[in-house]
């Protein structure tokens, strides 16, 4: 009896510690992508299929400052993808009571912003725990009425393959998102806000520009930042992610995944 019971506690004590791993590796949620029709750059989503969105508004999605999140109508979003040959198309519905704030002398982070993971190897191993070299982050800034990009490949353990891409504007960096273009709306609970990335701005001379195909299926994420000012002198910046922990951004099997589709 005493065996049975030393091996019992050992076995949930087992159980107890795997919890957290288990958590972090639960089943990958997806949403599909489909093939961009007619659509306009001009901030509204009229021409959007929006029947497959990676919805991000609940507490258990804050992975950081969750105690300053004061629920959906304080920070939510609805993220979108779409594509064809030569561009990836992303669109956002934001709620917040404070939209497109910003905090001087700070960086990217000490902004609202919005951010795309996104891999272009559709036959990257879903498991991997550091970031590939198709693996990207991509940064959009709002900073007083303006947008702006980055692509951060600063996470790379290679760095032959590191590289940062920026946009005109952040930085004082040139622009070498070349046929990238946004733009925003404003609504009365918060934005809508779309975007184009050619696909080639995935690719520098180590790494091959990606043909999509329908049913190619791609590791992705979303996250947004929101500025709070809760009182004078301080600063709080809680971020929601749609999938996983403040791991994401230096761990791909946290993400979830998007299917091209037509």
């Amino acid at each position: 009896m005493k065996k049975l019971m030393k091996f019992a506690a050992g076995m949930l004590a087992a159980l107890m510690l795997a919890v957290p791993a288990l958590a972090e590796n639960a089943t990958r949620p997806n949403i599909t992508a489909h093939k961009a029709n007619g659509i306009e750059i001009d901030g509204k989503l009229d021409e959007w299929n929006l029947d497959s969105p990676a919805v991000v508004q609940d507490a258990s999605q804050v992975i950081r400052d969750v105690v300053f999140w004061q629920g959906p109508n304080d920070c939510s979003a609805k993220f979108y993808l779409a594509w064809d040959e030569e561009n990836l198309y992303m669109a956002a519905d934001v709620t917040e009571d404070t939209p497109l704030g910003a905090i001087e002398m700070l960086p990217i982070d000490g902004e609202d912003n919005l951010k795309l993971y996104i891999s272009t190897d559709p036959n990257a191993d879903p498991e991997r725990q550091e970031y590939a070299t198709n693996d990207f982050l991509v940064y959009f800034v709002m900073d007083e009425g303006y947008w702006d990009t980055a692509v951060d490949r600063s996470m790379l353990p290679n760095k032959d393959v590191r590289q940062r891409y920026v946009s005109m504007g952040m930085d004082g960096g040139e622009s070498v998102l070349e046929g990238y273009k946004c733009a925003v709306q404003m609504t009365t609970t918060g934005f809508t806000w779309e975007a184009v990335i050619p696909w080639a701005c995935f690719s520098n001379k180590k790494i091959a520009v990606y043909t999509p195909a329908v049913g190619d299926t791609l590791s992705c994420n979303f996250a947004i930042t929101d500025i709070s000012y809760p009182c004078p002198g301080t600063e709080y910046i809680p971020q929601m992610a749609w999938t996983g922990t403040l791991k994401i951004n230096s761990n791909p099997s946290l993400w979830g995944s998007v299917t091209l589709a037509e």
